[in-house]
């Protein structure tokens, strides 16, 4: 008897920790593809990035019919040659890259798009990656699950019914304010990992019977803030960004 067997499960035993568990019937459609990159606005020129490319439809796609210039992550051998193949033969081999690496070590900084659909838990994992190294103006789409307290963009849920499309490093997506009854105090809910966090009072630090103290708060958070007696004065939310300076998150409080 070959000992391939034990060696075998121990390397898909291997491959599962490090990648999760690959699963064929999760792959999208072409027309699911195509409909997530038009919804983000993948455009000719841009790099596409695509976290678990499986046999390289959406690469494909991204290279010939968005002009893109794309790059797979992937575990598998065959999907990986199987890919390599598919470009060569629609003449895209110069724009289609491909990584056999652990995802969660690819670095996403330089791309403009970036394309995952892995399961809720590995978006997760990837979330605070992701909104730390990607530019404010790149898009995450992400097919079939949610990211856990990732706000979406709320034009591509009308654009894309088969996943969302996120900015995770913009700044106008790491906070929203939900109602509260009463109007003595209104919600925050944080959408980013934020650092040195303060509420302000048209553009200057509230004062302490308004602001929460300046304090790290996770993404998927949500804080009570109190609002001041005035209605007309207006309450905004900022964080340190990763150069150091303070910045707004999030659009302006009004009382309605």
């Amino acid at each position: 008897m070959s000992g391939a067997g034990p060696d075998s499960s121990t390397t898909a035993e291997l491959r599962a920790e490090l990648f999760g568990v690959h699963i064929p019937e999760l792959q999208l459609s072409p027309e699911e593809y195509r409909a997530g990159l038009q919804a983000a606005g993948l455009a000719p020129g841009e790099r596409y990035l695509e976290l678990g490319s499986g046999h390289g439809h959406g690469l494909l796609i991204a290279a010939t019919e968005f002009g893109a210039l794309a790059t797979g992550v992937e575990y598998l051998d065959d999907a990986v040659e199987r890919t390599r193949r598919a470009a060569e033969r629609a003449g895209v081999a110069d724009r289609v890259h491909l990584l056999h690496d652990d995802l969660r070590r690819v670095d996403p900084a330089p791309f403009d798009v970036v394309h995952m659909h892995l399961g809720p838990a590995f978006h997760d994992v990837l979330a605070a990656r992701l909104e730390r190294l990607l530019a404010p103006d790149a898009r995450v789409v992400a097919a079939g699950w949610r990211v856990p307290g990732w706000l979406p963009d709320a034009d591509a849920l009308e654009a894309w019914d088969a996943g969302y499309v996120y900015r995770p490093s913009d700044p106008r997506t790491h906070a929203s304010w939900g109602e509260r009854d009463g109007d003595d105090a209104v919600e925050l809910h944080l959408h980013a990992d934020l650092r040195d966090l303060e509420p302000r009072l048209d553009g200057i630090a509230a004062p302490d019977r308004v602001a929460v103290s300046r304090t790290a708060s996770g993404r998927g958070t949500t804080i009570l803030v109190s609002l001041p007696s005035d209605p007309s004065v207006e309450l905004s939310v900022w964080a340190r960004d990763r150069a150091g300076r303070f910045t707004r998150r999030g659009p302006v409080f009004a009382r309605p």
